[in-house]
């Protein structure tokens, strides 16, 4: 399967679990609309820019 590369919102009923790993950095779960679970780390410790879709 070819990966598409997509920006969508999800409203915040799709939220898991948010948890702070360590300092700088956020973990939140999510559960797309097709039902896949999601996780993307946030913070200002990421080596990425942005948000990262794991």
């Amino acid at each position: 399967m070819a990966h598409r590369e997509e920006r969508f919102l999800l409203p915040a009923s799709h939220v898991v679990a948010v948890h702070n790993l360590e300092s700088g950095v956020i973990a939140v779960e999510l559960t797309c609309c097709e039902g896949h679970d999601l996780l993307v780390l946030s913070g200002n410790d990421i080596d990425i820019p942005g948000p990262a879709t794991v």
